[in-house]
């Protein structure tokens, strides 16, 4: 098993019989997609008290490395915002990712030459925009290259 994702209310959870609702099954994603996905995580969206978060950036290994895909994926539908219709995707690599607000991210990647550190992670910090291509992200933070890494 590579990974399940399952919620349920507090209300069921502290029931004798908590009844649960499958997320994700990374199992099931895997294999329709012909991956080894295995979950590192997620970042979820919030958006202040008395709001249900609907989004999350969520980070899936191939085969448990260290480098990760990152996809954003919404919570009531269940399925994953594709680029096209501008979701954030990162490509497999060290990346580190948040949330500014529903339509920025603040991401750590690999910009190409000397955006990581000596460690292979990620030494430049940028905003990225919604709709936006990976590389108009703009710069926000830059550390050095013999830190381990910058986020």
């Amino acid at each position: 098993i590579r990974g399940l994702w399952r919620r349920t209310t507090l209300e069921s959870y502290k029931s004798k019989e908590p009844k649960w609702e499958t997320v994700i099954d990374l199992d099931a994603l895997g294999k329709e997609e012909g991956e080894s996905w295995v979950w590192k995580g997620c970042t979820v969206l919030r958006e202040g008290d008395g709001s249900d978060p609907d989004r999350v950036l969520m980070s899936l290994s191939r085969g448990g490395s260290d480098a990760a895909v990152v996809r954003e994926f919404d919570l009531a539908s269940k399925t994953f915002v594709p680029a096209s219709e501008g979701g954030f995707e990162l490509p497999e690599g060290k990346s580190d990712v948040s949330w500014q607000s529903r339509d920025v991210v603040i991401v750590g990647a690999d910009f190409g030459e000397g955006s990581l550190t000596s460690s292979g992670y990620p030494r430049v910090v940028k905003e990225w925009k919604r709709g936006t291509p990976l590389s108009e992200a703009y710069g926000a933070f830059e550390g050095v290259t013999g830190d381990v890494a910058v986020s």
